[in-house]
Formats: structure tokens, C-alpha cells, sequence
């Protein structure tokens, strides 16, 4: 049997939408959307067109948060191999234990 939290995920997973829901304004499907356009370009020219072509239909603020998102991969990366994260890690790890 499946819990509260599961049958409410089911009902709202088809409905995520502006008009449905509550969206941060750097989470909105038209951001995720144009992050995943640019992502699925082929090359670097197109990621280029696909960026200047999104940036116009949405704007310049918003593809910043759509840009953000496709390096946020990259920053999570540096971030684990910072020493500070490391040294976070080994606290943690401590006080879990």
C-alpha cells in the first residue's frame, strides 16, 4: 500500500504546471524547458543559436537560470573536490556516526 505522500506525488505529477502550482521563479518550465533545448543541441554552433533564440523568447534573467541549471553539474563537482567540502564531509561524518 503506498503512502499519503506517494498518492499525492500521483495526483499533481501530470498537473505541474503555472496554473497548478507554485513555481520559483528560476524553476518554471519554460526555464527547464530551454535548458533542455539548449542540452539537446548538437554542436556548439546550435548550442549557441538555441541560446540566443531562447534568451529572446524569454528573457535574459531566465536564461541565466536556465544556463545555471545545465552547469550546476559542474559546480556541484568543484564544490566536492573543494578542501572545505571535505573537511565538511569528515565533520559530518563524525557527528552521524
Amino acid at each position: 500500500m503506498k503512502n499519503k505522500k506517494a498518492k499525492q506525488f500521483e495526483n499533481i505529477k501530470g498537473q505541474l504546471y503555472e496554473e497548478n502550482i507554485s513555481f520559483p521563479k528560476h524553476l518554471t518550465p519554460e526555464i527547464i524547458h530551454s535548458a533542455l533545448f539548449v542540452y539537446n543541441a548538437q554542436g556548439k554552433e546550435e548550442v549557441s543559436q538555441r541560446v540566443q533564440y531562447c534568451a529572446k523568447q524569454i528573457g535574459d534573467e531566465a536564461m541565466s537560470y536556465a544556463m545555471a541549471l545545465l552547469v550546476l553539474p559542474q559546480l556541484q563537482h568543484m564544490t566536492m573536490q573543494s578542501d572545505e567540502y571535505k573537511e565538511w564531509q569528515v565533520k559530518n561524518k563524525k557527528t552521524m556516526h
